[in-house]
């Protein structure tokens, strides 16, 4: 396919691209892989330095599929601009991190409303979220905080009715997106807002609170900071502000009053039935 940047398309079918971007997570990161390769045409994996085995195993996927790459990155920004050549084109980008486990059925269920259309006017798609804190893989059980009333975190988004953006040094999304005439920022579909958890086709197992990495020996605090609060601290030029970022971002989480917690652990506590998202489908089938 020829990807245009002029804000035209040669392809009348949406593609799908995932972008995962990924830091020491090599717990769960097969698994994350394993439930979108389907969905995805194509798969963009950005390692951003990881210490683990999390490159290693996202290497097995490039070698086993050839819509997957595997680049490594220097800083979460270099994520944002390996999608930047979809700007304008019949695509649809799936922003995924190494702690989102998705439904991989429910996907079949939502790429085929993608191809047909269903959501061609929408700029970004939200589904149903399970922040879990707690799984019990022999039971197929986790515990957790839905969405709603928790912030919901899905990223699905409609590079067709963009021209690009201004400045991108978030890890998906530039600050300033620059839309196609009619189109802006507030077209979102809420699916999480039409649908149950069991009744959902777009939903996923958000894993923040729980250890993700197998150098994570001892877990003190309930998140870990992602690349981009790592990357700003790295950043900080003077000295008090970067030790007052690092408080912001290790003792906070320490105290359970980290913007996670507070975004992520909302409503009551529940547990729900899993098994749809461990299906056995990794490498080594």
């Amino acid at each position: 396919m020829i990807f245009a940047r002029n804000g035209k398309s040669d392809m009348t079918t949406p593609q799908i691209v995932g972008s995962i971007q990924v830091r020491n997570e090599d717990i769960y990161i097969e698994q994350v892989v394993s439930n979108v390769v389907d969905f995805c045409d194509r798969i963009i994996i950005s390692d951003h330095r990881s210490t683990d085995h999390t490159f290693e195993i996202c290497h097995r996927f490039s070698e086993r599929y050839s819509k997957v790459e595997l680049i490594s990155i220097q800083t979460p920004r270099e994520a944002a601009v390996a999608i930047e050549p979809f700007f304008g084109t019949n695509t649809w980008i799936f922003g995924v991190d190494g702690d989102e486990i998705y439904d991989p059925a429910g996907l079949q269920t939502m790429r085929r409303h993608l191809l047909n259309g269903t959501f061609s006017k929408d700029w970004c798609v939200f589904g149903n979220v399970l922040n879990v804190t707690s799984l019990n893989r022999r039971q197929n059980k986790a515990s957790g905080y839905l969405a709603p009333p928790s912030r919901p975190m899905t990223k699905l988004y409609n590079f067709s009715i963009i021209e690009g953006w201004d400045n991108c040094p978030e890890r998906l999304l530039g600050d300033e997106i620059r839309f196609k005439p009619g189109f802006n920022a507030k077209l979102r579909k809420y699916l999480h807002l039409e649908f149950a958890w069991e009744d959902s086709y777009f939903r996923c197992l958000h894993m923040p609170f729980m250890r993700r990495s197998s150098q994570e020996r001892i877990r003190v605090a309930r998140t870990r900071p992602n690349p981009d609060e790592i990357n700003r601290i790295n950043l900080e030029k003077k000295a008090w502000k970067r030790l007052m970022r690092m408080i912001q971002v290790w003792a906070l989480p320490f105290l359970g009053v980290d913007w996670k917690s507070r975004k992520y652990r909302q409503g009551p506590l529940v547990e729900k039935e899993v098994s749809p998202f461990f299906r056995d489908r990794g490498l080594s089938t």
